[in-house]
């Protein structure tokens, strides 16, 4: 007996083939997105975090040189992450320290109203622009 050539495949393996890796692709593709925004978020996360102990920092040495009495009207601290510059201004109630907190490439200006009489802060702003 002859044997019968094989050509009567139904196509079966390429396509399931084909299926398989585009499968695969996807996950893959899938997972790089997923890693990608992960990193982006606690990039963010970590900037947030270092501005806010930036801002705590400088809210410390603000607090002390009030009490001291000795701020001058403009100024910066330099930490060890970043820098802290500002202007105070005054009146007679009333001292308004306006700073930047600054990070890499990344800034926030806050205000800060304290009672001249209490030493205390009265009023708070963060990110006014």
């Amino acid at each position: 007996m002859k044997s019968k050539p094989l050509n009567n495949q139904q196509g079966f393996i390429l396509p399931l083939v084909m299926i398989l890796s585009l499968v695969l692709i996807t996950f893959i593709f899938h997972a790089l997105f997923l890693l990608q925004s992960d990193r982006t978020f606690f990039q963010h996360a970590q900037t947030h975090f270092v501005l806010q102990q930036l801002r705590e920092c400088a809210l410390n040495d603000f607090q002390q040189k009030l009490q001291q009495g000795d701020l001058p009207h403009e100024g910066s601290f330099n930490y060890h992450k970043g820098t802290v510059q500002y202007i105070v201004t005054e009146d007679s109630a009333f001292v308004t320290i306006n700073f930047t907190v600054q990070y890499g490439d990344e800034r926030e200006i806050d205000r800060i109203v304290y009672d001249r009489e209490s030493g205390n802060p009265v009023r708070w702003l963060e990110r006014i622009s």
